[in-house]
């Protein structure tokens, strides 16, 4: 039996990276750039600028599909790191 949402499949797949790219873009564009406008939470520089970085960036790559194997596993451990 065919399973009707397997033609979803690669559509689905590739707003799930896009959407997740851009809000990992998001969240480093505040770390990097204080836009969009977010309360700083009294971080050190290094760490602001070391996972600002890494979100912006790696969440750029996701977004449009460059190198995601390798930017997605750095900004898990990122994510990891976080928690």
């Amino acid at each position: 039996m065919m399973n009707f949402l397997s033609r979803y499949e690669g559509p689905a797949y590739a707003l799930m990276r896009i959407v997740t790219g851009f809000l990992f873009l998001c969240h480093g564009s505040q770390k990097l750039f204080g836009f969009p406008a977010a309360a700083r939470e009294g971080a050190p520089a290094w760490i602001q600028y070391g996972a600002g970085g890494i979100e912006f960036f790696g969440g750029l790559l996701v977004m449009i599909g460059l190198a995601t194997p390798p930017a997605a596993f750095l900004s898990s451990g990122c994510m990891a790191v976080a928690y």
